[in-house]
């Protein structure tokens, strides 16, 4: 299973961006960075330090916050704000209902509109 200071080395790496420079554009510390790629780091960063650095290693932003084991703010926030998203999700998991087929249903019941 990839994990998130793997794929951000990786994608760092891949950019050909070296430590330091990834980290000061982040705004957090290289010994940080250094760390979370190694896992050596417990507290991961922010949510706002994951999409500095989605972007600074042009990386899909949701896919390292799943792999912080994280959920973004405007989920969580969409979630709590409808009280009926809590059971659908529920049922979405117990019916086993993958999210590209809910997105596939939301994209015909759009073309419909």
């Amino acid at each position: 299973m990839e994990r998130f200071g793997a794929r951000v080395r990786q994608r760092r790496q891949e950019c050909r961006l070296g430590l330091r420079d990834t980290a000061r554009r982040a705004g957090i510390s290289a010994t940080f960075l250094s760390r979370v790629e190694t896992d050596a780091e417990k507290a991961l960063p922010s949510e706002e330090v994951i999409r500095k650095l989605a972007e600074i290693l042009d990386d899909d932003f949701d896919t390292l916050m799943r792999l912080a084991g994280r959920i973004p703010s405007e989920v969580k926030d969409y979630v709590k704000a409808d009280p009926g998203m809590p059971a659908f999700l529920r049922r979405a998991k117990a019916e086993n209902i993958p999210a590209e087929k809910l997105m596939a249903l939301l994209d015909k019941a759009k073309d419909k509109t």
